[in-house]
């Protein structure tokens, strides 16, 4: 279920939002971006992919701070509200969402659950190392259906780890 990928460096124009208590903030800054950066942008890459962003150093307290965007080829200008996002890339814990809510939460667990016990990885919490979930824009875009009546939740989990530091 956890696997070990190479996540290719790339450039995201991103929208910050907050977790809010009814899951909206993320369907917020998905209007918001596609405001400024509409699904025929020529910067998109050819198969673009919605990722809300995680700062990975979040997840020893709360998760309060998210991004919403798009990978691009190249930013350009930078509508106001829309950020510029590098991800370094690297090695990657994955693992695949699809199903129901309590499907989804079961695939977290088990994301974490691997992570505490590998005895070889560690997530990278660094500052600034951004966690992603990629969200398919086919055949239904997740960030357009308000999160309580989402059926299905379907994407990919990509948490950047490190080899575990000698103590």
């Amino acid at each position: 279920m956890i696997e070990l990928v190479e996540v290719a460096p790339f450039k995201a124009l991103a929208v910050r939002t907050g977790m809010t208590p009814d899951k909206s903030g993320t369907r917020v800054a998905w209007s918001k971006l596609m405001e400024h950066v509409p699904l025929d942008d020529v910067r998109l890459t050819a198969e673009p992919s919605a990722f809300v962003f995680i700062p990975q150093q979040q997840w020893d307290q709360e998760v309060d701070t998210l991004w919403v965007g798009l990978e691009v080829q190249e930013f350009g200008i930078v509508p106001e509200g829309v950020e510029m996002l590098e991800v370094s890339g690297g090695l990657s814990a994955s693992a695949r969402v699809y199903g129901n809510e309590a499907s989804m939460w079961r695939v977290y667990e088990a994301m974490f659950s691997w992570l505490e016990q590998t005895p070889d990885y560690e997530l990278d919490k660094q500052d600034g190392v951004l966690g992603m979930e990629t969200v398919p824009l086919e055949p239904h875009n997740a960030l357009t259906i308000p999160y309580a009546e989402i059926e299905t939740f379907n994407f990919t989990m990509l948490y950047p780890v490190r080899k575990k530091q000698v103590r």
